[in-house]
């Protein structure tokens, strides 16, 4: 993979975590950035909402071995200045701002959006849905 970059959505990681249907695309994405052979990026904001999940349900330890994790094998991006101009530009044309954060943090940081919600998609930007993503590139 040399150099690739994904930027993972939350709803990869809510998708593995509920098993959701075609959960195993989003499962086989994040086992590969655990096993180093693509380098892993998220947004704090991505670390904020997928804990939410975890609180709402007590679940504190899940909660603390998630956030061990992505601190430990991911790249986190803090909202910077220049993600928050890019993101309110990409709000204007239509995103949500959380989408339009993430969608920035991945553009600016030269990487793969990988993301279950088809709206994020936006020309000239590297948007792939997990089933694209493993179809394209990690079909082995």
């Amino acid at each position: 993979m040399n150099g690739m970059r994904a930027c993972i959505d939350t709803n990869v990681f809510i998708a593995v975590k509920n098993r959701e249907e075609n959960y195993f695309y989003c499962e086989k994405i994040i086992d590969e950035i655990d096993e180093g052979a693509i380098e892993g990026i998220i947004s704090t904001l991505v670390i904020a909402e997928v804990l939410v999940g975890f609180y709402k349900n007590k679940e504190e330890f899940e909660a603390s071995r998630f956030l061990t994790h992505v601190i430990h094998t991911y790249k986190v991006i803090p909202v910077t200045t220049n993600i928050a101009d890019f993101a309110a530009r990409l709000r204007v044309a239509g995103l949500k701002l959380p989408d339009a954060i993430i969608l920035a943090t991945a553009k600016l940081n030269d990487a793969i959006l990988i993301t279950k919600d088809t709206e994020m998609k936006v020309d000239d930007l590297d948007v792939l849905t997990p089933e694209e993503f493993v179809e394209k590139y990690l079909k082995r």
